[in-house]
């Protein structure tokens, strides 16, 4: 499965050991820039990094843990995503600014 990623699981081996951190915030714009990636790679590494957050490859030791949606300048700019990448094997991710500490009671709905 990893034939259809050629390259990108590589290259964000590299950037996630570059910044040197359990955690981060990754961006296909972010990849892009700094491996000068084309705009078809770059569909690519977003397969990849949305393959990640459902299914995982064993051989590979990074996980995406949540994806969210980055709010754009104008409304017909495309959607656009970033991706909190972890190392699999690593201590688990607690960003407070980031993850709930405790979910919310769940409020039952009054019968009428």
């Amino acid at each position: 499965m990893m034939r259809k990623y050629n390259g990108i699981p590589e290259l964000l081996e590299q950037f996630m050991e570059e910044q040197a951190a359990e955690a981060q915030w990754v961006t296909v714009q972010e990849l892009r820039d700094r491996f000068s990636l084309t705009r078809y790679q770059c569909n690519t590494v977003s397969g990849f990094l949305r393959r990640l957050k459902y299914s995982s490859f064993v051989q590979f030791p990074y996980i995406v843990v949540r994806i969210e949606t980055v709010d754009t300048a104008r409304v017909s700019d495309p959607r656009r995503c970033r991706y909190l990448v972890t190392r699999k094997n690593g201590k688990p991710v607690r960003l407070p600014e980031l993850l709930p500490l405790a979910m919310p009671a769940r409020q039952k709905a009054a019968r009428p």
